[in-house]
């Protein structure tokens, strides 16, 4: 038995207004049909992938808290960084580590500790120092200097080179120091 009557919806996937004949149907057209279950197919495969990696790296946390001797992975994982930063500690010796077997560094759980009672790794907090920019009325910069003195670019970067003349760059302008310059400059002219 058919039905003549229709039902304004919203598709589930495109949320657009459709007319539907039953009043199950959820999506518009069979494109945003394959669309939604596409979607919802990934997602469920994301979440597995998700739940499955937390049970492993729990029961790996457990293996590493009941072991004293780690390798570079476990440690890494204990610690929650990376095993090149374990590598950086250990060429830094600031972390010490066992070779014992070929292809394989051994670390003992106490020297991970011992490495946080140690305070080598804690860095200070200091305020970064301000540099106070100079006024830039004192300043040439290297089209100033090409005009007032009509010498090429190149000549101007040599004598700033070769006399050991500061420079700072603003922007897209390099600035040199007024005195500098006009002391040079001046007495060769």
């Amino acid at each position: 038995m058919s039905s003549n009557f229709t039902i304004q919806r919203k598709c589930a996937y495109c949320k657009q207004t459709f007319n539907a004949k039953t009043t199950v149907t959820r999506f518009c057209g069979k494109l945003c049909n394959k669309r939604f279950n596409a979607t919802k197919q990934r997602n469920e495969k994301i979440e597995a992938e998700y739940r499955q990696p937390s049970i492993l790296s729990a029961q790996v946390m457990q293996f590493v808290k009941n072991v004293e001797f780690l390798d570079t992975q476990k440690a890494a994982l204990l610690l929650g960084v990376s095993r090149s930063f374990i590598y950086h500690l250990i060429n830094t010796g600031k972390l010490v580590a066992y070779n014992l077997f070929i292809r394989r560094t051994i670390i003992l759980k106490s020297d991970i500790e011992r490495l946080f009672q140690s305070r080598t790794l804690a860095i200070p907090l200091s305020k970064k120092q301000v540099r106070k920019m100079p006024r830039i009325d004192d300043f040439y910069n290297m089209g100033e200097i090409h005009e007032k003195f009509k010498i090429s670019d190149a000549a101007i970067y040599n004598l700033i080179k070769r006399n050991n003349i500061d420079k700072f760059q603003v922007g897209r302008f390099i600035y040199v120091a007024k005195k500098n310059i006009d002391s040079i400059l001046l007495n060769q002219i």
